[in-house]
């Protein structure tokens, strides 16, 4: 079944399984968005996005104790944005960084979506490259979008969740674990994000605290957390997280956390504010964004399908945009230096959806090429003029060659 197909399948079903309803019962209003734990673990290993002050504080904190360990050299923060198969993209780039000599040992690292997948490799180092590279080109990610039936119109989600779950339960092992865990208590921080449904907000996960648990329970609520930020609503079943709080114990409802937000760096309340963290001073942040943040201009048929297709592609697009703007005004605020990255705009890329082994592996070895070759990073002004009026040349990165040996060594830049 070809992509588009399957997208004229999958909107037909959301269409006829809108009766299809999950049952569940009211959580306690005021305890939707706050004093509400994961049952059997610390309040420390969840936050709300919105909240700037308690992310703030706690990331500012982390910052400075990391400072204080490496002395003069400068932190480094990757967030790895949402798409989908475009995953393969930033797999590909974090895997070249290692051959280019050049990658940083990131101290922070976030994710979302795809890119929280992609989250915990990039933090463990290149130690853990071979496992980034299966996860994105040994072929088990082309399954994720299976083949819907007539089972869609009795559950919740287009296509159930099997083979993503199956998926992330074979890469997140008890040794993934227990590796986060050692990192997360040398002071490092991962973090994903998620959309609780029932507030509408915006929840920001710390995997690293999660791993200090410990044993299955903290295996399991790792991969669910995965699972729910790669959940697109309608698409997958949303998440269910039993919480506990004063007025009894319910159900959460997350779904994707590119809902809310395309990549995150801070709560964006944050980035308006007046008041400056000192700590964020001599930080690098690095973005890699798992799609495009612009397209070659092309017709659109006059036909229901494409034109919401399209149009849902642009709603993703431009909030990207929006939210790489709005944390290069916030690096410049701070005195932080920002380099990203993204699908040239003149690529042919599928889209989200094309979880062909096939393009998946073409997408991962052009970013690893890029990466290998010191041809990732932009800076902001030029991927954004590039977004609005490509040319071919921009999806030359590297020229498509194989990068040769890894370095032995990484370098902190």
């Amino acid at each position: 079944m070809t992509i588009i197909r399957r997208a004229i399948f999958l909107i037909t079903m959301l269409g006829l399984s809108g009766c299809v309803t999950l049952v569940r019962g009211d959580a306690p209003v005021l305890d939707l968005s706050q004093h509400a734990y994961i049952a059997g673990f610390a309040p420390d290993v969840r936050m709300s996005g919105s909240d700037n002050t308690e992310f703030l504080a706690r990331t500012g904190s982390t910052i400075k104790r990391l400072q204080a360990r490496s002395g003069d050299d400068a932190i480094d923060i990757l967030a790895l944005s949402g798409g989908g198969a475009g995953g393969a993209f930033g797999a590909g780039a974090i895997v070249g960084l290692t051959y280019s000599g050049k990658r940083p040992e990131f101290e922070i690292v976030t994710g979302v979506s795809t890119g929280a997948l992609i989250a915990p490799f990039a933090f463990l180092g290149p130690e853990w490259d071979d496992e980034l590279t299966d996860a994105y080109t040994g072929g088990m990610s082309a399954g994720i979008i299976g083949r819907p039936g007539i089972g869609t119109m009795f559950r919740v989600g287009v296509f159930d969740d099997a083979s993503l779950r199956s998926l992330i339960d074979h890469f997140v092992t008890r040794e993934l674990i227990d590796a986060v865990a050692k990192e997360a208590t040398d002071g490092r921080m991962l973090l994903a994000a998620t959309t609780n449904l029932d507030s509408e907000e915006t929840v920001i996960w710390d995997l690293g605290a999660i791993a200090r648990r410990g044993g299955e329970p903290a295996r399991k609520l790792f991969v669910n957390v995965l699972v729910a930020s790669s959940s697109v609503p309608g698409v997958f079943p949303p998440v269910m997280f039993d919480v506990d709080a004063a007025s009894g114990t319910y159900q959460e409802m997350h779904v994707d956390g590119g809902t809310t937000v395309p990549f995150f760096i801070a709560p964006h309340a944050a980035f308006v504010a007046e008041e400056k963290v000192a700590a964020l001073k001599d930080v690098n942040i690095y973005v890699i964004i798992n799609g495009q943040l612009g397209t070659l201009p092309r017709a659109t048929p006059v036909s229901t399908v494409p034109i919401t297709m399209r149009g849902f592609s642009v709603v993703l697009m431009h909030m990207a945009r929006t939210e790489l703007a709005l944390t290069a005004s916030f690096a410049s605020q701070h005195g932080m230096k920002l380099k990203f990255a993204s699908i040239p705009v003149a690529m042919r890329f599928a889209g989200s959806l094309d979880f062909e082994t096939a393009s998946m592996r073409n997408l991962f070895s052009f970013a690893q090429a890029c990466a290998a070759n010191d041809l990732l990073w932009l800076d902001v002004k030029d991927a954004l003029a590039q977004a609005r009026g490509a040319d071919s040349s921009e999806a030359d990165c590297g020229n498509g060659a194989p990068p040769a040996e890894p370095a032995s060594q990484t370098a902190t830049e």
